[in-house]
């Protein structure tokens, strides 16, 4: 069997790639395999792709947001002009109690910080992205197979494979596990590296910030639905959310519940997903009894959503630790398989499209002054895997951390009310919320709820007039404890730091220092060694 055997044609669209480059497969074609299979393919891979479901929107439902981070990785890939095809800007997000519905804050998206970013928010579905990526990938030379089950992986041969559920076994020189925190990959790394401790104890629980802690049993979930925009627009009590202003995002922050709402992407359908402890998911999919307890327009969104229950999907929320060990042999994993974020989290999407950029930047052609760069560089491919994974490892344990401390912050399971308080407070004083570390704008707040929150409004200024603190750019930059300097000589908060790291991470930026640092003298003083590639005498002779 030829060591770079391709998928049969009549699966898909294959184009001929001369026998030089390097081949990869990737295992998983979701928005993880799709970007890695863009990116892998541009650095001048030939790149197949094979996923376990038949249809490229098969499962896949639900609102999806778009991190600055990501939206800077789509334009450099030119795709800036489709994504705005099937995605929204959001403007502004408003954070409201879960159990009353009055307000606590609102952030809107400040230009400069954008700026500072090199990106932009984007809110879309799933879906959309993923199709999109896919028929960029196609565009690009890849071949792409549905209904592709990988059943067993050889990573440590000299000819790594793959075996597919019909028994036909295909061949190349890197595999990419991209087939998320449920996969083969995952299981195979755990299995094969470094156990994957899964006691108890390891996991992470959502009581108090410390390991081994638990709230009596309880489980933390999530449930996501999408209702459709003209179902909300009927009903006049929730319009609102779609009408008053475009894109808007809502957080009800919550005890042991909490909620996230925005439209997707050009269809305008709301996707929803709310948090809670103890819901009982197993014995009920009654959305309405899922959100016992909480505000009426959470309830009218229930009742609407009930008409729509197909699409009512549930997730168990357990903390599963990032790998100690992506690689085994010519195997690397990436995206959820390596480092499982929370489900509805913001960065989901944004750190596996990451993963694939300083992949494939880390092999590109560029990087090796030899002309036979594919075969002489296939001895090194354990050194740059090796390299992946020591320059993501820690800004995604990092990322993971601040996911999961977001879902603890909106819901605070095992919290106790006085904590709540705090949090509710805290919130209305500061405008400071979860992941979205933005320099706060004022905005018409009581224009703009006056029907449904202006006498919470009030309440809330009588007991606070005398703590009243207003947030203007400068002001934040100035007021905080622990700034730092600017080069522009103002102090910013550690806020401002956050969303530099997070929204501002340069993806190819770390694969560049790894070279300009480590690379070139490590890879460049090997290769002053003969370094004699059999494989590729041998098909020099037979030409």
């Amino acid at each position: 069997m030829s060591s770079h055997m391709a998928i049969p044609e009549q699966h898909n669209q294959l184009i001929t790639q001369p026998h030089g480059r390097l081949h990869a497969i990737i295992i998983g074609g979701s928005i993880t395999g799709l970007s890695a299979a863009i990116a892998l393919r541009r650095a001048g891979f030939r790149v197949n792709v094979l996923e376990k479901d038949v249809t490229v929107t098969e499962e896949l439902d639900g609102g999806c947001r778009i991190a600055p981070n990501l939206y800077k990785i789509l334009r450099g890939w030119d795709l800036e002009s489709e994504l705005r095809k099937v995605s929204s800007k959001p403007e502004t997000i408003n954070m409201l109690s879960y159990e009353s519905g009055s307000y606590l804050g609102s952030i809107r998206w400040d230009r400069e910080v954008l700026k500072e970013t090199d990106g932009e928010f984007g809110l879309t579905t799933y879906s959309a992205l993923r199709s999109l990526l896919h028929r960029e990938a196609v565009s690009q030379g890849v071949c792409v197979q549905f209904g592709a089950k990988v059943v067993a992986l050889e990573t440590r041969s000299s000819s790594p494979s793959v075996t597919l559920e019909d028994g036909e076994t295909l061949r190349a020189d890197l595999l990419v596990g991209a087939d998320g925190v449920n996969g083969l990959t995952r299981e195979y790394i755990s299995t094969h590296g470094s156990p994957l401790d899964t006691s108890p104890s390891r996991k992470r629980t959502y009581k108090g910030v410390e390991t081994g802690e638990s709230t009596e049993g309880l489980k933390l979930e999530m449930f996501s639905v999408s209702i459709p925009k003209n179902l909300i627009l009927d009903n006049s009590q929730l319009a609102y959310l779609i009408t008053r202003r475009e894109n808007d995002m809502f957080v009800w922050l919550g005890h042991e519940r909490s909620a996230i709402g925005f439209p997707s992407g050009q269809s305008g359908d709301f996707s929803l997903c709310f948090y809670g402890l103890g819901l009982e998911s197993r014995q009920t999919r009654d959305l309405h009894h899922i959100l016992r307890g909480a505000e009426p327009s959470l309830l009218k969104l229930s009742r609407l959503a009930s008409q729509t229950s197909s699409s009512l999907k549930c997730n168990p929320i357990t903390h599963e630790n990032v790998l100690d060990t992506w690689i085994d042999g010519s195997l690397v994993v990436i995206g959820e398989a390596a480092h499982p974020l929370p489900p509805g989290s913001a960065q989901s999407c944004a750190l596996s499209v990451e993963d694939s950029l300083v992949l494939a930047r880390l092999f590109s052609p560029q990087n090796f002054r030899c002309p036979f760069h594919a075969r002489l560089s296939t001895p090194y491919i354990p050194t740059l895997l090796a390299a992946f994974q020591s320059i993501r490892y820690p800004h995604c344990a990092s990322v993971q951390t601040k996911e999961v401390g977001i879902i603890h912050y909106m819901t605070m399971p095992g919290a106790s009310d006085a904590e709540r308080n705090i949090r509710d407070q805290g919130m209305r004083a500061r405008r400071d919320t979860m992941e979205i570390a933005v320099v706060p704008v004022p905005l018409e707040i009581v224009d703009y709820f006056e029907p449904d929150f202006s006498h919470d409004m009030e309440e809330e200024n009588e007991e606070d007039d005398d703590h009243q603190v207003v947030y203007e750019p400068a002001t934040v930059r100035h007021t905080s404890e622990s700034a730092v300097k600017a080069d522009d000589g103002l102090e910013i908060s550690p806020e401002w730091v956050e969303i530099t790291e997070v929204f501002g991470y340069q993806a190819e930026d770390e694969a560049e220092e790894w070279w300009a640092t480590w690379g070139r003298y490590q890879i460049w003083t090997e290769a002053s060694e003969p370094v004699v590639d059999n494989n590729w005498m041998a098909s020099s002779k037979t030409t």
